[in-house]
């Protein structure tokens, strides 16, 4: 993405000053000043579904969305989200104590402006999760203060859907540790029977807001479709494996073994990136289902012999 060439393109009311990635969260933000507003507006933000790769792209979606960047649009905005909450969100009150901070439409410090909380992170989440758009900049000097850190920012872009993963209950997750038999996948072992999780074969990282599904009826092959047991350890490296290959375009790779059982290693571009539709581009993945990614390499390996 060219500065220059996004500046040459955008209206007058807008500055350019800053392209920027913020890898852990597979964002991308264009920093700007739109009429009197200075910020970050994301222009690669999975959970609103947006994935700008070119200038005139990113040209048009600001000129479109300079329009709730105007004082009036966010006194308009405040005032909308600050009754919903109160209306709506009584029962989130740790998160609302965050949200009311945000609502001054502001950079806000983790460290300092955000309530001391050692779980900010999750709030943040929650936040975005019920269709809010965020900036984050985790690299901006703490105003008084010699220091660098993260701030949050609360963006007057319209409400999108609810987002955010599936719930699970204690009785469901022991429901489906007893269906796949308390057997650690990436192990194939039971021995260490503690800890399992149930892991969504189809990575979160690709979810929109109509992939969601409730959990508690599902019937026993639907669980075993759907679901994986590998412990957290095995559950955080699949995360980050899976959201470098929503970055990269790259797929997985298992026990260093480049083989897939359907596809390559790259993603196809006739599959999305996001939705229901993109679990097609996960299959053939080891790390989408590692039994049967094991039971394909072994067919291939007894043919061979």
């Amino acid at each position: 993405m060219d500065k220059t060439k996004l500046q040459q393109c955008v209206l007058d009311e807008i500055e350019i000053i800053k392209l920027r990635e913020h890898s852990k969260a597979s964002e991308k933000y264009v920093d700007v000043k739109v009429n009197n507003w200075y910020g970050s507006i994301p222009y690669y933000y999975r959970r609103t579904g947006l994935f700008i790769e070119s200038e005139e792209e990113l040209c048009e979606y600001l000129n479109q969305t300079k329009q709730y960047f105007t004082n009036s649009k966010i006194e308009e905005f405040v005032k909308l989200e600050k009754s919903r909450w109160n209306k709506e969100m009584s029962s989130k009150q740790i998160t609302k104590t965050f949200f009311n901070v945000l609502l001054n439409m502001k950079w806000n410090s983790v460290k300092k402006d955000l309530p001391n909380n050692p779980n900010w992170a999750r709030r943040i989440q929650d936040i975005k999760e019920f269709g809010y758009t965020l900036a984050t900049n985790t690299s901006m000097k703490i105003i008084g203060s010699s220091l660098k850190g993260t701030h949050i920012m609360l963006l007057p872009i319209p409400k999108g859907g609810v987002t955010g993963y599936e719930v699970m209950s204690a009785i469901f997750k022991k429901r489906v540790v007893d269906i796949l038999k308390a057997t650690n996948i990436y192990e194939l072992s039971s021995a260490n029977k503690s800890g399992l999780l149930p892991d969504h074969k189809f990575s979160e990282i690709r979810w929109d807001e109509k992939t969601r599904e409730l959990n508690e009826s599902l019937s026993e092959e639907k669980i075993r479709q759907k679901f994986q047991l590998i412990d957290n350890q095995r559950n955080q490296q699949k995360r980050e494996i899976c959201r470098k290959c929503f970055q990269t375009n790259k797929r997985g790779i298992l026990f260093g073994i480049e083989y897939f059982y359907k596809g390559g290693i790259d993603w196809s571009k006739k599959i999305p990136k996001l939705g229901k539709k993109s679990e097609l581009g996960c299959i053939g993945c080891g790390w989408y289902d590692i039994q049967e990614w094991r039971e394909s390499l072994n067919n291939l390996l007894a043919n061979i012999k």
